[in-house]
């Protein structure tokens, strides 16, 4: 029986909340503790109470009743009572009985939850162990920011999210082709930099019609919730004043005193988007004060720019830019446009290193120059005379050899530099796009639109869906949807009433199973709709979209497309394709074009399909070509039935094509393709990312919800669904009350938007970490070994450490000391066996302990293992020490070998500036402190005793 005495301090090991009670009364069977944090009392048998004896010993902090703190000198009984010598932050010596000590108790550390018995079982224990290697896996992946997100694993787009991602405040223009993923890439960048917290404050500006695609966009593919401020929400967020404290600030303000700060509305979000036109209405310096750490300007090319007026758009993101510490630019059109509108776009991202317009012009012509080079080294086989000489004049320090192409071309992007600030590909440097094969539908006008053969949309002549009863391209359209029930078609109109009055036609009249989708919808009756076209079981057979389905969705598991009308613009013709022509799209596209013969349609058709080829391929030059020949296609369709016209029309459109074409590909940078792309580079991210899949966190997350009460349930082969369950004590991170349906299987995830994608990086993913790791349950745990070879009674204590640095994610110090998880199992010789016996290996022979036996186990070898705790320490301490010293060596010479190349490159490059090169001394400074503060810490400890 355990000796008590009042005034004696115990905690209570069921009821730790209650904080350190003290002895009041004893009797021959009870022992009676007073509670003074909660002012409440417990009695308790004598036999079997629940209580530990709190003792501190030299070197831990107390506090004393009125909450001052000191370190323990020594210890010393009285009367069965703790006496400690203890010293105050003044040096100053006194002794405090326990009776005196405070009430407040923090059990966080490992030996303390072990010695004053709040023991957890293996499960718990092993859980804690499992999050620690989830947590130190998940920020050493090569891979980081790029496991996450819910896209294909495209070469040329990771290879560009992985060069512009880790930089420090990255300014770079983004110019691939249409189709080739310029979201998906600016969203890969955004994502690593928010995940290495190397950008929190991000602002999106688009046009107005893209706000609701990069919404979505950002949530669905990159577990990123940003805020839509418009003028409305701005209004919600200021206070409304009455008018007594307008009255007062009126009488102050006439009296002479400053006008009060309002707050500024946009610091009340970290991650905000907008649009193009709220941005040219609201209050730019309050934008500006917000301090972005990156911002993002979509369709950049619209942003109209000349050396002499630059637009007011221009303007109003050049100074955000400027303000911002980094920026990405998205355009498809950098050079298109012409020199000026390109060198306008480089200087919003460099104001200071594109200046001149003119010399701009000259360093362009020398660039190409060595674009052609390298372009020449590609292409022969065997390298002539002349190319030799050119390159020995650019590469005079090289060894010029055919086998070392590689590494020369490496060298030769290195020193021109133009893959710094600008990354274009074309489908003629990547591969992966299907075919397009155009299905043309030539009808004959009928008698309803007799009169209208000038009228692009004669259907909207009419105030219903009466028209589809005639209109043979509706019959043709009825007939194709039922003679192919079993492919997903998408159809596209010009104008939202068309598409209502199509989809109330095939959907309730004829009784065809289509979607709709056009403006006035709302944003989740468009999800619906698109979901329900995209399920392949009881999904729609068709959508119906207004122009807006040629925006913002992408449809690669559809093959058939149908245009019921034509844009006048070639670049909406390109954006209606580019829905299902995509990287991603496996077969080939069947484009469908229902047309009047003898009509303006006719005119429109062969002005795209004769004149521009733009079914069967991709127009880069569309603008230009209707800047060309815009007015004599209005002519031909006012006058449709004159071929002659059509016919110049169509050929002066070739013409036109051809020579717009022949510009392109005569200016075509190949330097700057093979800056934008390394095959070699990207093949390595694909492979990595592939073995990362492999290791999902579903057994892990399995786990989690069985110990947090979250209720699973299957839901397919890849899937589960989850709900709170009925003992969730709170709430689950990421886990809505409705419940959600989840996997971790990426090729269901792509075809599934409405399921989470649960990765590493999946905020319910670290969240759960997080709340394990947060929890104090399994820092200390014990465990009956069940192994006929071992000895009953063998005692054996497994610890588990963690070295992990404590530096601003931003300086992403585990490129140099990566989060480590160390471990030890010692016997009850201090001799350490953890490398014969794995953690994994000794769980699986592991039960649970009777909490009773438990705490006598602790009790009796707590003498033992206080030693064992402590010379382990020691030993795991110089361990990291010695790791803490290569990490350091290691951040020095990288940084100082990059910070030297960047120094030879700066004599030959002109973008590479003083600031680039000195912000790798700052860098080193916050490096090197944080790593001298960095320890090695005991995160849990199991111990385990032999049974019988």
């Amino acid at each position: 029986m355990t000796d008590y005495a009042v005034g004696q301090r115990w905690l209570s090991e069921t009821e730790t909340e209650l904080g350190l009670g003290i002895v009041v009364n004893i009797d021959y069977r009870l022992v009676t503790l007073f509670y003074p944090a909660c002012e409440e009392e417990r009695t308790y048998a004598k036999t079997n109470a629940p209580l530990s004896r709190m003792v501190f010993g030299p070197g831990d902090t107390i506090e004393n009743q009125d909450g001052d703190s000191f370190t323990v000198e020594s210890l010393s009984v009285q009367q069965e009572l703790y006496l400690y010598q203890v010293r105050d932050e003044d040096g100053s010596e006194r002794i405090i009985p326990e009776s005196q000590l405070g009430y407040r108790v923090s059990l966080t550390a490992v030996a303390d939850r072990l010695f004053s018995k709040q023991l957890d079982s293996s499960s718990w224990f092993n859980l804690r162990v499992a999050a620690l290697y989830a947590q130190a896996e998940t920020e050493n992946s090569p891979v980081l920011g790029l496991r996450g997100p819910r896209v294909d694993l495209i070469g040329h787009q990771l290879w560009i999210a992985h060069d512009v991602g880790t930089r420090k405040a990255p300014r770079v223009l983004l110019a691939d082709e249409v189709g080739l993923g310029k979201t998906i890439e600016a969203g890969l960048i955004l994502h690593q930099q928010w995940l290495t917290e190397r950008a929190r404050r991000i602002l999106i500006v688009v046009p107005p019609a893209l706000v609701h695609q990069w919404f979505v966009e950002m949530v669905r593919r990159f577990n990123l919730h940003f805020s839509i401020f418009d003028h409305e929400r701005l209004a919600a967020l200021q206070p409304q004043e009455s008018i007594k404290d307008m009255m007062a600030r009126l009488i102050a303000e006439e009296a002479g005193a400053a006008p009060a700060e309002a707050d500024n509305p946009f610091s009340t979000e970290q991650l905000i988007l907008i649009s193009t036109d709220f941005l040219a209405e609201c209050d730019l310096q309050q934008l500006i004060d917000a301090q972005w750490d990156l911002l993002i300007v979509d369709e950049a090319h619209h942003l109209a720019w000349s050396p002499d007026a630059p637009s007011e758009e221009y303007q109003r993101v050049a100074k955000l830019a400027d303000a911002a510490e980094g920026l990405l630019l998205l355009t498809a059109t950098p050079e298109q446009l012409g020199l000026e509108s390109h060198f306008a776009r480089l200087q919003l991202l460099d104001p200071a290193r594109f200046h001149d317009l003119d010399a701009f012009r000259a360093e362009q012509a020398a660039y190409r120059e060595v674009a052609d080079v390298a372009g020449a080294m590609i292409d022969q086989p065997v390298w002539d005379t002349a190319l030799r000489n050119k390159l020995a004049a650019l590469l005079p320090d090289e060894a010029l050899d055919e086998t070392r192409r590689d590494a020369l071309l490496a060298a030769l992007l290195d020193r021109s530099g133009t893959g710094r600030v600008l990354y274009r590909n074309t489908r003629k440097n990547i591969s992966g796009f299907p075919q397009r094969q155009l299905q043309p539908v030539p009808l004959a006008v009928p008698p309803q639109y007799a009169g209208e053969e000038t009228d692009l949309f004669p259907e909207r002549g009419f105030s219903d869906d009466r028209w589809c009863a005639e209109d043979p391209r509706v019959t043709w359209l009825a007939d194709f949807l039922r003679r192919e029930r079993s492919r997903k078609v998408l159809i596209i109109c010009a104008h939202k009433e068309t598409a209502i009055d199509l989809h109330a036609w095939c959907g309730y009249k004829l009784g065809m199973n289509v979607a709709v989708f056009h403006e006035d919808m709302d944003l989740i009756s468009r999800d619906r709709a698109a979901a329900y076209f995209a399920d392949f079981e009881d999904g729609a057979q068709a959508l119906i979209c207004s122009e807006i389905g040629s925006e913002g969705r992408n449809f690669q598991f559809a093959h058939d497309l149908v245009l019921m009308d034509l844009p006048r613009h070639p670049d909406l013709l390109e954006q209606r394709i580019g829905r299902l022509d995509r990287i991603g799209q496996k077969q080939d596209i069947q484009i469908h074009v229902p047309y009047f013969s003898d009509h303006a349609q006719a005119v429109m058709f062969h002005w795209y399909h004769d004149g521009m080829g733009a079914f069967s391929r991709t127009n880069p030059a569309g603008s230009q070509i209707l800047a060309a020949t815009g007015a004599a296609l209005e002519q031909a369709l006012a006058a449709p039935a004159d071929s002659a016209r059509r016919d110049a029309l169509v050929a002066d459109t070739a013409a036109t094509m051809d020579t717009l074409l022949g510009q392109l590909e005569s200016g075509r940078d190949r330097l700057l393709e093979l800056g934008s792309h390394d095959p070699n580079g990207s093949a390595q991210l694909i492979a990595a990312l592939a073995a990362a899949d492999a290791h999902t966190p579903h057994d892990f997350m399995e786990r989690v919800f069985e110990r947090f009460g979250v209720e699973v349930e299957e839901h397919s082969e890849h899937a589960d669904i989850l709900r709170p369950g009925a003992h969730m004590l709170a709430p689950f991170p990421g886990l809505p009350e409705e419940g959600v349906t989840v996997t971790t299987d990426r090729s269901t995830a792509l075809s599934r938007d409405d399921m989470l994608f649960l990765t590493w990086e999946h905020p319910m993913v670290t969240g759960a970490i997080e709340l394990v790791l947060g929890e104090d349950r399994g820092k200390a745990a014990t465990a009956l070994l069940r192994n006929p070879k071992v000895k009953a009674g063998t005692l054996l204590v497994e610890l588990i450490y963690s070295l992990r640095c404590s530096a601003p994610r931003a300086l992403q110090v585990e490129r140099f000391l990566p989060t480590t998880v160390m471990r030890s199992l010692l016997d009850a010789q201090g001799r350490d066996l953890g490398g014969s016996i794995s953690h994994d290996g000794l769980s699986k022979q592991c039960q649970k302990m009777d909490k009773g036996l438990s705490r006598k186990v602790v009790e009796s070898q707590q003498t033992l293992l206080t030693q064992l705790l402590a010379q382990d320490q020691k030993r795991m301490q110089a361990l990291a020490q010695d790791t803490l010293d290569q990490a350091r060596e290691k951040m020095e010479t990288e940084l100082s070998r990059e910070q030297q190349r960047l120094r030879q490159l700066q004599q030959r490059n002109a973008d590479i500036s003083d600031a680039d090169i000195a912000a790798y001394n700052v860098e080193r400074q916050a490096l090197t402190a944080a790593l001298a503060e960095t320890r090695c810490h005991l995160a849990a400890v199991r111990v385990i005793v032999a049974g019988g």
